[in-house]
C-alpha cells in the first residue's frame, strides 16, 4: 500500500508522496536522531576523565548538537525548495552520518565539538524535513502518523542510554559510530520520497492560500506558537535533568530516583502512540490545549507527599502530545509552505539548550524544593498562550481535516482514491 499526499491529479486522485518503505525508514530516522539526543548525557564521565574536563566543559557536546540542529532546521529550509525533498533528507543524512562517524573516532576535544555540531546539522534537517513532509504528505493519515514518528523519537531517547548501560560509557566511540551507520537503513530508502512538489510548490499550484492573515496577526499566531513550543520544552527537559536531584532530595535513593526519570521519558514517548489515533478525530487545538491543562495539574501534584514520582509521569505523558499536535495545530494556522514550521522547531531545540542552565541556577540559588513552583509557574504560562490561542484561531474547526500547505481547505476535504493491491480505498486527504 502506498502513503498518498502531494498534488491532486485532475481526476482527484492524489499521487504518492511516500511510498509505505519510506514511512517506516523515516520513523527509523527519528529513532536515530532520538538516540543521539539522548546519548550525551550518560557518556558525559568518560568524555570528562579521557580530556581531563570539568562537569560543564563535558556537557558542551550536547549543547553544541543542539545549537548545530537549531542552525541545521533553518539552513535546510531555506533550500529545501531549490534542492528538492528526496535531496533534502539524503543531505541531512549524510550530515548526520560524518558528524557522527567523526565524533566516535576525534581523538581530541575541539574536534569533537565540531563532530558535534555537524550532528547537530543533519539532526536539525532530518527532523524538519520529517516533520514537514508528513504533514503535506499522507493525507488524513499525516496527524496521526507524526505522533507515530515523534513516538518513534522517543523510543530512541529511551534506548540510548540502555545501550550505553550495557556496552559502558568508555566505548561510546564505537556506540556513535554504530549509530551514525544506522542512518544508513533510511538513506537507502529515501528514493521512496518523491522529489517534489516541495510545501512552497503546493502552495503555488493551489488557487487560493489555505490561510489567509495579516503579516502583523500571522506574526502574533507565530509568536504564540514559539512561545508554547519554547515553555513546554522547558518543562520537559526541567523535568528530565532535574526530577532525579529532587525525589533524592525527597529521600528516595538514586538509583529509585533514576528508575522513576526513565519512566518518565517511557510516559512521554508513550503519550505520543496514545494520542495517534485520537489526532483524527479531535481537533489538534484540542489535543494541544488539554494537554497542557493536564501536564499543568500533573506539576501540580508534585509536591503531594508521595505523589511526586507518579505526578512527574503523569506530566510525562501529557507532555508527549504536545510538540507533532501542536505541529499540525501550526500548520492549519501558518501552513507548512511558509517558515513558520522552521522557526517552532528551532525555537523548540533552543529551549532545550537554554532552560536547562537556567532552572540550574534557580535551584542552585533557592535550593532544589524550588523545582516544583517553578515548573508550575512555566505550566500555566504554556496553558494560558495555548488557551489564547485556541480563542484567536477557533475559525478552524475541529475536526476538520488539516489542509496541506497552500492547498485550499476545499479541495483538502474531496474525496480522493487511494489505490491498494486489488482494492480502493476512500479517504479525505
Amino acid at each position: 500500500m502506498t502513503a498518498r499526499g502531494g498534488t491532486p491529479s485532475p481526476g482527484g486522485e492524489q499521487e504518492p508522496l511516500f511510498t509505505r518503505t519510506a514511512v517506516v525508514a523515516s520513523c527509523l530516522g527519528m529513532v536515530i536522531i532520538g538516540a543521539l539526543i539522548a546519548l550525551y548525557g550518560p557518556v558525559v564521565p568518560a568524555l570528562r576523565d579521557k580530556f581531563s574536563l570539568s562537569e560543564p566543559t563535558a556537557g558542551l557536546a550536547l549543547a553544541a548538537q543542539s545549537l548545530g540542529a537549531v542552525v541545521g532546521v533553518l539552513g535546510f529550509h531555506s533550500v529545501h525548495r531549490r534542492i528538492g525533498n528526496r535531496a533534502l533528507l539524503i543531505s541531512s543524512y549524510l550530515t548526520m552520518l560524518a558528524g557522527t562517524v567523526t565524533f566516535g573516532l576525534s581523538g581530541t576535544w575541539p574536534l569533537m565539538l565540531g563532530a558535534a555540531v555537524v550532528t547537530g546539522l543533519g539532526l536539525g534537517g532530518v527532523d524538519f524535513a520529517i516533520s514537514r513532509l508528513f504533514l503535506i504528505g499522507l493525507g488524513s493519515r499525516g496527524p496521526a502518523l507524526l505522533n507515530v514518528a515523534h513516538g518513534c523519537f522517543g523510543l530512541g531517547t529511551v534506548l540510548a542510554p540502555a545501550v550505553i548501560a550495557v556496552t559502558g560509557p568508555e566505548r561510546y566511540g564505537a556506540t556513535f559510530i554504530t549509530i551514525g551507520l544506522l542512518t544508513l537503513i533510511p538513506l537507502a530508502c529515501v528514493r521512496g520520497v518523491r522529489a517534489r512538489p516541495t510545501p512552497a510548490e503546493l502552495a503555488e499550484a493551489s488557487p487560493a492560500p489555505a490561510h489567509r492573515s495579516g503579516g502583523r496577526g500571522l506574526a502574533v499566531v507565530l509568536a504564540g506558537f514559539v512561545a508554547v513550543y519554547m515553555l513546554h520544552f522547558a518543562v520537559q527537559s526541567g523535568i528530565g535533568n532535574w526530577e532525579p536531584t529532587h525525589l533524592h532530595a525527597l529521600g528516595q535513593s538514586m538509583t529509585g530516583a533514576t528508575v522513576a526519570t526513565s519512566a518518565y521519558w517511557l510516559a512521554m514517548t508513550a503519550g505520543r502512540f496514545l494520542v495517534a489515533p485520537l489526532a483524527r478525530r479531535w481537533s489538534p487545538a484540542a489535543i494541544v490545549t488539554g494537554a497542557c491543562a493536564l501536564m499543568t495539574v500533573s506539576v501540580l501534584l508534585v509536591p503531594v507527599p508521595g505523589l511526586a514520582p507518579w505526578a512527574y509521569a503523569a506530566a510525562g505523558l501529557c507532555i508527549g502530545p504536545i510538540f507533532p499536535n501542536g505541529l499540525n495545530w501550526l500548520n492549519r494556522s501558518a501552513p507548512a509552505s511558509g517558515s513558520a514550521m522552521a522557526y517552532v522547531i528551532a525555537a523548540a531545540m533552543l529551549g532545550s539548550v537554554a532552560f536547562p542552565p537556567a532552572l540550574g541556577a534557580v535551584i542552585e540559588e533557592y535550593d532544589v524544593g524550588a523545582l516544583p513552583l517553578t515548573l508550575s509557574v512555566l505550566c500555566l504560562v504554556t496553558l494560558a498562550i495555548s488557551a489564547a490561542l485556541a480563542r484567536r484561531l477557533r475559525g478552524a474547526r475541529p475536526g476538520t481535516t488539516p489542509a496541506r500547505a497552500g492547498v485550499p481547505r476545499e479541495q483538502t476535504r474531496t474525496t480522493t482514491t487511494v489505490r491498494t493491491t486489488g482494492t480502493r480505498e476512500k479517504g479525505a486527504s
